[in-house]
């Protein structure tokens, strides 16, 4: 879905938890405590959900992972907390990697022009606003940064609704998505304002697959999962998986399996995961591991109004540092992968709810501003 500025929980619960590494280590049982009140505050105040699960990575320390609830509404099963899930636009950080390695390797520049890869025709008809295509302007940077203009494809959502009313299971090919959003409309707006957008990164995905000769789930497999050895991880999974997920609530809905075929082999949405594989991720990315030059990460991590190259700046400060990953949100999940580069601290959450009711009790604040005046 269209991601909306949807932070306060992911900054809350990131800023609390982290800020006061490393006096107040993950080992503290009054630490734990508190990290424990944070997510069943959470999971109270988004009753819908069935659980949530939370994990905090410190370097040189013992991890914290916490998963109140249960896995679906029937309350049977309580969570592990090493169920898969959908984690939506969390998808698109793994994408951007892939664009850099192949950049490293001469296989393309983000200067190039979309158009050197795709069918001109097309870009035009996606690029046109006020009377005016930017096809013969439009570059892959345009592309990665959401500044390209071009209509997102989910057009808030509904393309999901008609989806699950219609054909539930139905599976969508790359030029499906593009075909939505040459249907739906022309350019937002013109060329070079941000503009987050689904469809930059199917177009992405579609660049990566014939520069690579091979779909995006191998990909994604061979240049990411592979090196990083994430267990759990799979753009292309089979129905076989199901039993293992976290299942997804949109209101009453259970979207599960919905959102498990409407999302295969997309690479703006579509990575199943788990929490403990999205960490290694995030340590891989952030450490530089993915990347053979040391130029590239700052490349990826050039924010310009909020957004890099597939990763998004959530805040930043003396403290922590930039504190950034990206956030998803897709039928029957919200989740958020953040990083705080001075303490080398990961935070990863998800719930298993959409739409979510997310609220800032006063407590929180408090907590905040205490943990920055003590500096403890």
């Amino acid at each position: 879905m269209a991601e909306g500025l949807r932070l306060k929980f992911v900054l809350i619960y990131g800023i609390c938890c982290c800020l006061g590494y490393p006096k107040l280590v993950a080992q503290s049982e009054s630490l734990q405590k508190e990290l424990m009140a944070l997510t069943d505050e959470y999971l109270r105040i988004n009753p819908e959900a069935s659980g949530v699960i939370a994990s905090v990575s410190y370097p040189n320390a013992t991890n914290w992972k916490y998963s109140p609830g249960h896995v679906g509404r029937d309350g049977n099963t309580p969570l592990s907390g090493n169920e898969k899930f959908i984690a939506a636009s969390i998808t698109k950080t793994f994408v951007a990697a892939c664009i850099l390695q192949q950049e490293e390797e001469g296989l393309l520049s983000l200067d190039d022009k979309v158009i050197q890869y795709l069918d001109e025709s097309t870009i035009k008809n996606l690029t046109e606003y006020n009377g005016k295509s930017y096809e013969q302007e439009l570059t892959l940077e345009h592309l990665l940064r959401h500044t390209s203009g071009i209509f997102d494809y989910l057009n808030k959502g509904q393309v999901h609704l008609n989806g699950y009313e219609n054909d539930p299971e139905r599976e969508y090919t790359l030029q499906e998505r593009i075909d939505f959003a040459l249907e739906l409309g022309a350019a937002t707006h013109k060329l070079g304002k941000y503009g987050y957008s689904n469809t930059n990164y199917i177009l992405l995905g579609m660049i990566a697959e014939k520069v690579d000769n091979a779909n995006i789930a191998d990909i994604i497999e061979r240049r990411i999962i592979v090196p990083l050895g994430l267990k759990n991880t799979s753009l292309q999974p089979s129905d076989d998986v199901i039993p293992q997920m976290f299942k997804g609530y949109y209101t009453d809905w259970d979207l599960t399996k919905f959102t498990l075929h409407f999302n295969k082999m997309n690479p703006a949405g579509g990575i199943l995961t788990t929490t403990d594989d999205l960490t290694v991720f995030a340590q891989g990315l952030f450490r530089g591991k993915l990347f053979k030059s040391e130029a590239t990460l700052p490349k990826m991590l050039d924010f310009k109004k909020g957004y890099g190259l597939g990763v998004m700046l959530f805040d930043k400060s003396k403290r922590t540092g930039r504190v950034m990953g990206h956030s998803g949100f897709d039928p029957g999940y919200t989740c958020y992968l953040t990083y705080l580069e001075n303490q080398d601290i990961t935070v990863v959450t998800v719930i298993n709810q959409s739409e979510l009711v997310v609220t800032m009790p006063a407590f929180l604040i408090v907590k905040i501003v205490h943990l920055l005046k003590t500096g403890l």
